[in-house]
Formats: C-alpha cells, sequence, structure tokens
C-alpha cells in the first residue's frame, strides 16, 4: 500500500500534491521577497536568514509548517551569492514534484531532497 492510500485510508481524504505544489510556491515566493526586500516582518522570511559573514541559513517549511529535509537536514547553509539560483532551483524541483514525498505525507520524515538538485554551479557551499 503506497503511502498515498494510507493517509486516504486513515482519513478518508487523498492529498492533492498540485495543491500542495502550489502552496509551497507561493510561501516560497512570500520568502524570496523577504529575503530580497531584507523584510524580516513579512510571511516567508523565516526561511532565510543571512548573518553578517554573508553565510544564509535556509530552512523551509511545508504549508502546514512542518520543516522540509534537504540532505537529510531541516537547515541548510549558503554563500549569499549563490542564494538566489538555488532559490531558483528549489522552485524548478518543487514544480517538478521531486518534494511531493514530504508534502503529501503525515510527516515529511523519511524522505530528503538531494543537496546537489539545488546546489548552484560553481558554489561556494
Amino acid at each position: 500500500m503506497s503511502l498515498t492510500d494510507t493517509i486516504k485510508e486513515a482519513t478518508g481524504i487523498a492529498p492533492d500534491p498540485k495543491k500542495e505544489r502550489t502552496l509551497m510556491l507561493s510561501k516560497l515566493a512570500h520568502a524570496r521577497r523577504a529575503y530580497e526586500e531584507k523584510r524580516h516582518d513579512l510571511p516567508g522570511a523565516g526561511w532565510i536568514a543571512e548573518n553578517e559573514n554573508g553565510r544564509v541559513a535556509f530552512s523551509p517549511t511545508r504549508p502546514d509548517g512542518q520543516q522540509l529535509v534537504i540532505n537529510g537536514q531541516s537547515v541548510t547553509f549558503w554563500n549569499a551569492d549563490d542564494v538566489t539560483r538555488m532559490l531558483d532551483a528549489f522552485e524548478i524541483a518543487i514544480t517538478a514534484g521531486e518534494l511531493d514525498p514530504q508534502l503529501i505525507g503525515l510527516t515529511p520524515a523519511g524522505h530528503s531532497l538531494p543537496l546537489d538538485r539545488i546546489m548552484p554551479p560553481y558554489s561556494g557551499h
């Protein structure tokens, strides 16, 4: 029995990956805007935090607030110069359904997006 079948059986509702992707893309757009505008008061601001040394912590969450897992971690660290390209790659991964196993399960546990999927080429990661 698949995870989707298990959830449907337990809740009576089948998870909709397209709906979850749409919600994730919206959260990503908010996080990107907050980062670009250096606004900590905007929705999504908690996803991306830059320190004074030019390093950026990236900790995306599902629409229900649970941490997503990238490379087995809930937080990844980037050089500030790589963040825009990383966010572009993350958007592509969401759209392609690569995060679906984390989005449609009761928790993201047991799944991890490979780091190289969002690591920009020539990254100083």
